[in-house]
């Protein structure tokens, strides 16, 4: 429970405390001094705490008790007693339109948060386990708390040449990030499922980020990715950077960076006057393990100042002995819990996918 529930849970009896400190007052002081007035505040408190239907018995029951008190006191309706009653009612009233106003806001947002949700879980989809012959897990966090996407992007699609993927980090934040990672994930799946090789995927996606970037008149419109390509008949994997921090390996021989020749992000290509490609093959044994991830990992700082050394922690937390328990979930979530444990709060986006090959 949060420290604003629980505040919330134990202020929330005040009105009605407030309302039988009155009466209780009221009969047990002289009758020179009057507490009524008191009840004025009890519907205010009731605003904040319940729904309209609570809001309005909690006016009700101070109406009702401030004139029961006044007729079983013997006392006639006064003007001070009616000034005191009139100002009940106007406070009451505005605070019973306070309610409904809030409620509705508050239904109008809660309304608009679930569409944005759907949007977004409908944008990046859940990992599944397997696809075709990769068995994955992973994770994606946002570095704003309040949303489910920021500007990292992944995707997964079988196609006739295997299993591909994408990793990716779009320049920017905000809703222009998010735009750009639509564009680039609608466009990777459709190519990813008729293109023949990574290098033709990528193209495709550098056209549509060319197209967005004209439409928008942005000249740095781009993304650094990942592509891979995991044959089925093969124990292969094809990678092609474009400008993305490498991928790790995890195989018997630690964990290191794989040699994949450096390019330009998506959206810059142009610059070279023909997009330069550097598609290659690496082998793959059984056991080894792929991660890939965003620079949002591998720049997370800790209380010092100090970048997370992700392939020196998955080094030292999977060897030996410990080699024997690397799957992707475990790995995937062992990486999670510990970049949180390095830096409290994550300051950019984060995403990291963890692969194996299996028969």
């Amino acid at each position: 429970m949060t420290d604003s529930a629980g505040r919330a849970q134990w202020l929330a009896p005040l009105p009605w405390a407030l309302i039988a400190a009155s009466v209780t007052l009221e009969l047990t002081t002289p009758s020179a001094l009057s507490y009524l007035s008191l009840l004025s505040a009890a519907t205010p408190l009731a605003a904040l705490y319940y729904s309209i239907r609570w809001v309005v018995a909690v006016a009700v029951t101070g109406a009702l008790g401030m004139i029961a008190l006044q007729v079983d006191q013997g006392r006639e309706y006064s003007n001070h007693f009616l000034v005191d009653f009139a100002a009940n009612a106007l406070i009451a009233g505005v605070a019973i339109f306070f309610t409904v106003s809030t409620q509705r806001s508050s239904q109008r947002l809660e309304r608009v948060q679930a569409l944005a949700e759907a949007a977004q879980r409908a944008l990046l989809r859940p990992l599944p386990r397997r696809v075709g012959v990769v068995a994955l897990a992973g994770f994606y966090r946002a570095a704003d708390s309040e949303a489910l996407v920021g500007g990292d992007l992944y995707g997964v699609r079988q196609s006739p040449w295997g299993t591909r993927m994408i990793l990716g980090d779009v320049r920017g934040k905000g809703n222009g990030a998010v735009a750009t990672v639509s564009t680039a994930l609608a466009t990777f799946r459709e190519a990813a499922a008729v293109q023949e090789t990574l290098t033709d995927v990528a193209e495709r996606i550098e056209h549509a980020l060319a197209l967005d970037s004209a439409d928008a008149h942005d000249d740095e419109l781009f993304v650094t990715a990942v592509l891979l390509e995991f044959p089925t008949d093969e124990p292969v994997v094809r990678l092609l950077n474009r400008g993305h921090p490498p991928v790790l390996i995890m195989d018997a021989e630690g964990v290191r960076p794989l040699d994949v020749p450096f390019a330009l992000p998506l959206g810059l290509g142009s610059m070279l006057g023909s997009p330069a490609q550097h598609e290659v093959t690496h082998r793959l044994a059984e056991g080894d393990l792929l991660v890939a991830y965003s620079d949002g990992i591998t720049e997370a700082r800790d209380a010092e100042d100090n970048f997370y050394p992700l392939s020196g922690r998955l080094g030292a937390a999977f060897t030996g002995r410990s080699a024997q328990r690397r799957t992707p979930a475990r790995i995937a979530e062992f990486i999670e819990h510990d970049v949180a444990v390095w830096a409290e709060h994550l300051k950019d986006d984060a995403v990291v996918l963890v692969l194996e090959r299996t028969e």
